[in-house]
């Protein structure tokens, strides 16, 4: 089974994805796709940041992602908060 690539997220930097949750979505804007060295996948490892809003706060766990017609679950973790919302990270490893 083939999973994500750095590829697919590079060329959305800046742009929001869809998070989904109970009542609607929450726009989640694409700030880091980074690759990482000595990755366990054959796909290669890359970590990915997030920038969402100050509310609603998304504890960790795995939410699914949407845009552009394409969906991907991925297991987020809040990483810090800031004075525009919430930063979240994702690590493909």
């Amino acid at each position: 089974m083939e999973g994500p690539r750095l590829e697919e997220f590079e060329g959305s930097l800046g742009e929001a994805w869809d998070v989904g949750l109970v009542g609607g979505a929450l726009p989640l804007r694409l700030e880091v796709a980074q690759k990482l060295p000595r990755a366990l996948r054959e796909e290669g490892g890359f970590r990915l940041e997030w920038l969402g809003p100050a509310e609603p706060f998304l504890p960790q766990g795995t939410y699914s992602f949407a845009r552009d017609g394409r969906s991907i679950d991925m297991f987020i973790v809040p990483v810090a908060k800031t004075a525009d919302g919430y930063r979240y990270e994702a690590i493909f490893n």
